[in-house]
């Protein structure tokens, strides 16, 4: 005689399957717009993305793609509204906050609320090397070259090869004049490993501090990595007086 078994799944089981229905979907539109984008379909991308967010307001990816793409398009304002929303959902969203600070840095060129929006960030994420090398930028933007010594040193801490936060340190200390302080400085990166823009920039501060032959073992030493820079160098230690 056949049998019908019932059984009872706890009501947290239903929940979770609804749930992940919708989230599923989500990822589906995701990827449509992002195959959009790639094509140049950007509003067909744009409403992908858009249907995304509707199934999943968590989806933090899928805020990000949008404003990005905004972003691209040249609506600025459109994005922030966008990364604004993602955090009304996800208060203490880093990634919309670097967001916000990038439109705010490289378009709007208001680097105080630029400033504003990393510090919200590292509240969150504070091993983010390159909101560190943003705040070290708009520091030095702002003439405030200690703040962005500060910020570039923090960067480099979490990647001792960090080519933008090199050229952000050694803007600093060239604007300050502080010579022998940044050399202390590159000194102590170069003992974790060879990197070009120390040296380079070690040779630099030299050669302002009129000591030619500790400049030229700069040169030297630059040389066995990157021929350019060390021709570079080498060519203001000769017109050294």
């Amino acid at each position: 005689m056949f049998k019908c078994f019932v059984i009872f799944l706890p009501a947290a089981f239903w929940v979770c399957l609804v749930c992940a229905q919708p989230a599923k979907q989500a990822a589906v539109f995701l990827n449509k717009g992002i195959k959009f984008e790639e094509r140049g379909l950007f509003n067909d991308a744009i409403a992908a993305y858009k249907k995304a967010i509707v199934l999943d307001m968590q989806y933090d990816s899928a805020f990000l793609k949008l404003g990005l793409l905004y972003t691209k398009i040249n609506k600025a304002d459109s994005a922030i509204i966008i990364y604004k929303n993602a955090l009304k959902v996800r208060p203490g969203f880093a990634g919309a906050n670097i967001a916000i600070g990038n439109i705010y840095r490289d378009i709007k060129r208001k680097p105080d609320e630029a400033i504003a929006n990393y510090l919200l960030a590292l509240k969150t994420d504070s091993t983010n090397k390159e909101t560190y090398y943003s705040l070290a930028w708009c520091n030095n933007a702002k003439g405030y070259y200690r703040e962005g010594i500060k910020y570039a040193v923090k960067a480099l801490e979490f990647d001792n090869n960090y080519k933008a936060a090199y050229n952000e340190l050694g803007h600093a200390y060239h604007k300050l004049n502080a010579n022998e302080e940044a050399i202390l400085q590159f000194k102590k990166h170069l003992s974790i490993s060879v990197n070009e823009l120390p040296l380079l920039y070690s040779g630099y501060c030299y050669i302002e501090m009129k000591q030619k032959e500790e400049a030229l073992k700069m040169y030297e030493e630059l040389k066995k990595i990157n021929t350019r820079m060390a021709a570079g160098l080498k060519k203001k230690i000769d017109g050294m007086q």
